[in-house]
């Protein structure tokens, strides 16, 4: 989906913010005597951040105490002189007078009272460095637990939804989400939350104190306050949509490197990595531009809170001096009273700082939760049963299918497989072969019909019964980047040593394993990419074995191998098959002519089925789809006997008395 499409989608649903937000909270709830020990550290960190100003404040009106009586024993009359109105000065100057008389006697009292105020500096500095760590701690471990949690919900989620939503959009794009966007969950819980409460915090503490010392002054420089609101409420209707627009460019990014690696065989065979990287350039701009504009969007709005700010100061300024100058507060006061009052700016300018960043978050954590609120297509029903035991009798019953785009691509399909048959499935290109396949494992459901399982329709059968007793072996195996025995054992997680080299053995695949650097620890890299064609399937078939289903389907695993290759991965084959209901889909007519019942489909429907010497008889387009083939001079159409009454090449070891996985 590109960015003007992801912004339309946006504009149409209008999420709040403020729900959004509440929304994330919850994954705090689990943690919340952690934030409870975090917001007392905050509010305590929070007057302490305001008291050192103080400090000074009393320290310069001291001083200046001092000052005067040393030079002038009386002051004169009339003379304009206001001692600290602070709150820390009376509690100092008690301590100072204690100290004095106890251990400091023949010390000038305005000197121990600067060493009162010097230490006491020092103790609030220490204090507050010590709950910082102790927060900063706990904020690592909970932001960290956060994004744990919520990655995991997404990620498990995922693994629920049906294969159509993962057809519909790019690898890369998921990846971008699940990745980069849950990262915003802690940008915006934790950081900027509790930065933005220890302002609130101090922003109470502060107008306190303002409104005690001078309450017009303070009512003067929050003159600005409704301007710097606005400014950010305006920068926050285009902030959003910025980020928004942001993250739909950075998945597009992250979905082109992904086809890039995953097709780099591809891009060399064709030479086309220059066109490539054009692609990705084009991209990587788009992504650069709108960078800078969101950039040059947060550099104009802070000169402009900068602006406002200064305007208030400026007023303050005024207004204070002529306080000053006429004694109504101290000079000390008043030099504390500036810094905080551009402090008091602080909290509505963290308001924009936090709302931005809120704006970045969310725009991020919609993307995720896109995921999390996304419903399968595919799910069990309420009253869905659980099968014990399956048999593999499948019927489709007048059975019609269309994918999203409404086209139909299976049109009244009905057939029958009794347990142990096997159906293969031929025709055309486009015919509709891959599509029943995927409605037996209920990837899909019917449009119109039914498919049937020992005689219950699949959307009564919880899909784990579906589907842990059906095995795929697929035309393109997929292998993880994981060891050849992790692969094998995928088919049976619980499966020992020996059961994974008996199911290779079946596959003919132990021979070339033993015979790699570490044999069954070899990782085989990303899809396997270390294997040959050959050797990818064969362990694919070996994990097949391995799962002992009751069910397989087979996409022509054969069409792309050698023909040495292809007579060991038939005989793998030939033992899989045995007493299992198979479906075959086949591109080479000459591995189905044993099938059961040979199912000829065009354009969605059956035209023709039966066995092979039925179809070569009475069939029309098996027939001509047989004799072109031959024709052509596959090597794979070729007379074979009836039934393959030889040994097997390698005759692998029972699994367990009486398992029928090993022939």
């Amino acid at each position: 989906m590109g960015a003007g499409g992801g912004v339309q989608e946006e504009e149409k649903k209008k999420p709040r913010i403020v729900a959004t937000y509440f929304r994330l909270l919850r994954y705090a709830r689990p943690y919340w005597h952690k934030a409870v020990v975090v917001l007392a550290l905050v509010l305590v960190a929070a007057l302490l951040q305001v008291l050192p100003m103080q400090f000074i404040g009393v320290f310069i009106d001291e001083l200046k105490v001092a000052e005067v009586s040393s030079s002038q024993p009386a002051p004169a009359a009339g003379a304009k002189f206001t001692r600290s109105q602070m709150p820390i000065a009376e509690p100092m100057r008690h301590i100072a007078e204690r100290v004095h008389d106890r251990w400091l006697p023949d010390v000038n009292k305005a000197f121990v009272l600067v060493l009162v105020l010097a230490g006491g500096f020092f103790c609030l500095q220490v204090i507050q460095a010590v709950m910082s760590v102790i927060r900063g701690f706990i904020m690592a471990d909970l932001g960290q637990r956060l994004i744990r949690d919520m990655r995991r919900e997404v990620y498990e989620h995922m693994q629920r939804l049906s294969l159509s939503y993962f057809e519909e959009r790019k690898t890369g794009d998921i990846m971008s989400r699940i990745v980069n966007d849950v990262n915003s969950l802690e940008q915006v819980i934790l950081g900027p939350v509790i930065q933005f409460t220890t302002d609130i915090f101090r922003f109470a503490w502060i107008l306190y104190f303002c409104l005690t010392w001078d309450w017009k002054l303070t009512v003067l420089g929050l003159v600005v306050a409704p301007a710097l609101l606005g400014s950010t409420a305006v920068f926050g209707l285009f902030i959003r949509r910025a980020f928004r627009i942001l993250r739909e460019k950075v998945g597009d990014l992250n979905a082109l490197v992904q086809d890039n690696i995953s097709g780099i065989r591809v891009i060399m065979g064709f030479s086309r990595e220059r066109h490539e990287a054009e692609r990705f350039g084009e991209k990587n701009d788009e992504n650069y531009r709108q960078n800078v504009k969101i950039g040059k969007m947060f550099t104009g709005f802070h000169e402009i809170i900068g602006t406002i700010n200064v305007t208030g100061m400026i007023l303050c300024l005024t207004y204070g001096g002529y306080q000053v100058v006429n004694g109504r507060i101290s000079t000390g006061t008043f030099i504390v009273f500036l810094p905080y009052i551009q402090m008091l700016y602080g909290p509505i300018t963290g308001l924009t700082r936090f709302y931005s960043m809120i704006q970045r978050a969310v725009a991020s954590v919609e993307r995720v939760f896109d995921i999390i609120d996304t419903e399968p297509e595919i799910q069990d029903a309420p009253d869905a049963i659980a099968l014990d035991d399956v048999r593999g009798a499948v019927e489709f019953r007048n059975v019609s299918f269309s994918y999203a785009n409404g086209i139909p691509v299976l049109k009244d399909i009905s057939l029958e497989a009794e347990p142990g048959q096997m159906i293969a499935f031929v025709g055309p290109s486009g015919a509709g072969k891959t599509t029943i396949t995927n409605l037996i494992p209920r990837f899909y459901d019917p449009t119109a019909g039914s498919v049937f399982l020992d005689g219950h329709d699949l959307r009564k059968i919880k899909l784990t019964s579906i589907r842990k007793r059906m095995a795929m072996v697929l035309q393109e195996p997929f292998l993880f980047n994981e060891s050849v025995k992790d692969n094998i054992a995928y088919g049976r997680l619980d499966a020992t040593d020996d059961e994974i080299t008996a199911a290779a053995r079946a596959a003919n695949a132990h021979e070339f394993i033993v015979d790699l650097p570490e044999g069954y620890d070899t990782v085989i890299g990303e899809r396997g990419v270390k294997l040959s064609g050959g050797q990818k399937q064969r362990l694919s078939i070996a994990r097949a074995i391995l799962a002992d289903p009751r069910i397989l389907i087979l996409d022509e695993a054969t069409s792309s191998v050698d023909t040495e290759t292809e007579i060991l991965i038939q005989n793998a084959i030939h033992r899989l098959v045995k007493n299992r209901t198979t479906f075959v889909i086949a591109h080479r007519l000459s591995t189905v002519q044993n099938a059961d019942q040979i199912i000829v489909l065009d354009e969605g429907r059956v035209v023709e089925r039966g066995t092979h010497e039925e179809l070569l008889k009475n069939g029309t387009l098996y027939r001509r789809l047989y004799e072109m083939q031959f024709r052509l001079g596959d090597s794979a159409v070729r007379p074979e006997p009836a039934e393959d009454t030889s040994e097997p090449d390698i005759e692998p070891p029972a699994l367990e008395a009486g398992d029928q996985r090993m022939f």
